[in-house]
């Protein structure tokens, strides 16, 4: 979860409602107000976070000339949702990212936090055509294998299953105020908080816990996907180890990208810093004229 550090929007940064297919999706926006974008940035957030986590992103791309918009995903925060578990695949979720990119115009350049990784990467496999390019920010390969955090995820999951979601965030902070180095946000922004996790519908929030636990490694089918992909994280990212990022990247041809003095976070601790690499890498294109021998 990333947590904001301010409300309050950048001018230019908008509250929109994105229509698909597929259905509604709450979005922050944001649009050159001169000339004609260099093209669409599609940002999808991680578990128990939202389109918040990436404001100052949005603002940071925007003046560079891209459109940039961040969503919610279904069922999360202010997107609705169904209450059928069935729904929170990530297929499901890959399909609407899809959808998405195709009622932006399609040619998106796709960046995944976190879980949001996951579901972008699902996205491509599902329909490379609509993508130009994936940025895995923070994420990884698959679910998260050491049994602490295994441990911790199921018993959340286990949770919102049995126990009302507001009840659930009360344990889930009891939890992490104990946790080492933890400070207390502002009131407007722990109100946020709650209210941001206790908005979500509780068997999306679930299942996406649940995704955390059981997702397969893919890393070798978006290698041949065709769409060029980047791999970055903070220096002191703490969600998936940073070794398993790298060879991550390895696999898919690539170097991580280090994002300095940025956690899990980056889009929040650094953002002009993690904007200058997603925007470098959008317009380092390939040498079509090169020829080998």
């Amino acid at each position: 979860m990333s947590t904001p550090r301010t409300l309050t929007l950048p001018d230019g940064v908008h509250p929109e409602t994105l229509e698909t297919d597929r259905g509604s999706f709450a979005t922050l926006t944001a649009v050159p107000d001169i000339g004609t974008p260099l093209g669409t940035v599609l940002l999808v957030p991680g578990w128990t976070g939202s389109k918040e986590d990436f404001t100052p992103l949005v603002d940071h791309l925007c003046r560079y000339g891209w459109r940039a918009v961040a969503v919610d995903q279904r069922g999360q925060y202010e997107t609705p949702g169904p209450a059928d578990a069935s729904a929170y695949s990530l297929a499901e979720l890959g399909a609407d990212v899809v959808a998405m990119s195709k009622a932006l115009g399609g040619y998106s350049q796709l960046v995944g936090h976190s879980f949001g990784g996951l579901v972008a990467r699902e996205a491509v496999l599902t329909d490379p055509s609509v993508f130009s390019t994936l940025s895995l920010l923070c994420s990884g390969p698959a679910a998260f294998t050491d049994e602490a955090t295994l441990q911790s995820l199921q018993m959340l999951a286990f949770g919102l299953a049995n126990l009302p979601i507001e009840q659930v965030y009360d344990l889930k902070l009891e939890h992490d105020r104990k946790a080492p180095g933890y400070v207390v946000p502002a009131d407007d922004i722990v109100a946020f908080l709650r209210k941001r996790f206790t908005g979500n519908v509780p068997t999306s929030l679930a299942e996406i816990t649940r995704r955390l636990t059981d997702a397969e490694d893919k890393t070798d089918q978006l290698a041949k996907s065709g769409v060029r992909t980047q791999v970055l994280h903070g220096e002191t990212d703490d969600g998936w180890p940073i070794p398993v990022q790298e060879a991550m990247a390895e696999r898919l041809g690539v170097h991580a990208e280090v994002i300095p003095g940025a956690g899990h976070s980056p889009a929040i601790d650094q953002p002009a810093a993690t904007a200058r690499l997603l925007v470098d890498f959008f317009h380092d294109y390939p040498d079509l004229t090169a020829t080998t021998t």
